[in-house]
């Protein structure tokens, strides 16, 4: 892997991810099926992970992995992409991923969530005293971490993806997930555009951490709940440089620095309202930093029937790599809704219509409505801008004790399927796993409304 011939390598590779249909075949029509030619699997396996899905264009090739469970009328999928090989040589690796379930609720409602893993965002704990990542003029100063993963800034570190494949643990516990290793990461400005446009194209401060593991467990209870737990861990900074001067990581990373693990959610229903779980009042989604004491339920249909839990693991461990010492345990994670900014939209808009076109084609397969609704995989995607509805949920996790080590924590989504209740002998087909679609093309549909 050749250095890069440009200081600009993050802005072309955006670019470049924006335009995937330049790379891809255009689909047509679709039958039950057909989806085993792209993905090497079918729709009716109980689980499967293709690591090598491949997309080839003139200037360069990129990779993705699938994993899937199917349960009943319960699906959950893992959508991740491997790495990015442009001709001259230079790589990306970036750990960006949609964890999505579909399922049928005891009222008979189908439900569609999706959660993207955005970035990792630091913010400087000056404002408020709060612990959160108030962001603004006069509040907290934050930088996003932006995954470039070259081995030219430490050669020593080569970056790696490891998919973790899907598998049955036991009767109705199914794992799958990602493993990075020593993404070379540059911390991007939050706090102005001129700073986010410098940093972003410009090598001005960047880091190396170890691994980046997100691992999703899941569990379908006999009540009919779904448990999926997701396993963070952050690796810790391991290297500095500044202005490309190498700097230990503590000159830098001080006391006051916290960690947020910042997330995307989506949901597709015909109807639906985000309420608090405990109190039932309906959540506004908010225009800046608000902290959540309580877990969000969706709630869906006319009866406002409760659908799914989005939970947090309160707690957290510090781990120091290089001793291998637990230097904290049980700390205390706090859990925040956040307002978007344009740089968030700007970090996660490079995988949208490279997504759609795979998910599309997950969807369309899978789905009697869309292939009645739409003629061609390739309609359904120049369309799902105004054929679905979606709400747009930025949620964070802050680690407040940070210090640039080693993270642990799980965050947990709840799904209240139909699974425990006893079959319907009147059929009722094959349910579409529409949230593949509707979770990613979310970030289109937000852009576009605020262009």
């Amino acid at each position: 892997m050749r250095a890069s011939k440009s200081n600009f390598l993050t802005l072309w590779i955006l670019v470049l991810l924006a335009m995937p249909y330049l790379m891809i075949p255009t689909a047509s029509a679709w039958t039950a099926g057909d989806e085993e030619a792209i993905f090497g699997h079918t729709f009716e396996e109980e689980y499967w992970t293709n690591d090598s899905l491949f997309i080839e264009g003139d200037t360069g090739n990129g990779s993705l992995t699938a994993s899937f469970v199917n349960v009943g009328d319960f699906q959950a999928f893992l959508i991740a992409f491997n790495e990015f090989n442009h001709t001259d040589g230079t790589q990306m690796i970036a750990p960006y991923q949609l964890f999505g379930m579909h399922f049928i609720t005891p009222g008979n409602q189908e439900v569609f969530i999706g959660a993207i893993f955005a970035f990792l965002l630091v913010h400087n704990e000056t404002y408020g005293n709060n612990q959160l990542p108030d962001m603004g003029t006069g509040k907290d100063s934050a930088w996003y971490v932006v995954p470039l993963a070259n081995s030219t800034t430490w050669p020593e570190y080569t970056p790696s993806v490891v998919p973790i494949p899907a598998a049955k643990i036991a009767d109705n516990h199914y794992r799958m997930g990602m493993h990075y290793y020593n993404l070379t990461c540059r911390i991007v400005d939050a706090n102005n555009p001129l700073g986010f446009w410098l940093s972003l194209a410009l090598p001005i401060l960047e880091v190396v951490i170890s691994e980046l593991t997100i691992q999703y467990d899941i569990v379908i209870e006999a009540t009919g709940e779904v448990h999926a737990e997701s396993l963070y861990t952050i690796g810790q900074v391991q290297k500095l440089k500044y202005f490309g001067v190498e700097k230990p990581p503590s000159e830098m990373i001080i006391s006051s620095m916290e960690v947020s693990a910042v997330h995307f959610m989506s949901v597709f229903a015909s109807e639906y309202s985000v309420v608090g779980t405990t109190d039932g009042n309906t959540i506004v989604p908010p225009t800046s930093t608000t902290p959540m004491d309580d877990n969000i339920t969706i709630q869906v249909g006319a009866t406002h029937e409760r659908a799914f839990d989005l939970g947090f693991g309160r707690e957290y461990n510090l781990i120091n790599e290089t001793t291998d010492a637990v230097v904290s345990s049980g700390l205390t994670a706090l859990n925040t809704l956040l307002g978007v900014r344009l740089g968030d939209l700007i970090l996660v808009l490079w995988q949208a219509p490279l997504s759609a076109w795979i998910f599309a084609h997950m969807a369309y397969g899978l789905s009697t409505q869309l292939q009645s609704t739409y003629a061609t995989v390739n309609a359904m995607v120049n369309n799902v801008n105004t054929a679905f509805t979606n709400t747009n949920w930025w949620y964070a996790v802050t680690f407040p004790t940070w210090n640039g080590l080693r993270v642990e924590q799980d965050p947990v989504y709840v799904a209240y399927t139909s699974l425990g209740v006893a079959a319907d002998d009147s059929g009722g087909g094959f349910i579409a796993l529409l949230l593949i679609v509707a979770g990613i093309l979310a970030v289109i549909w937000i852009l576009r409304r605020r262009s």
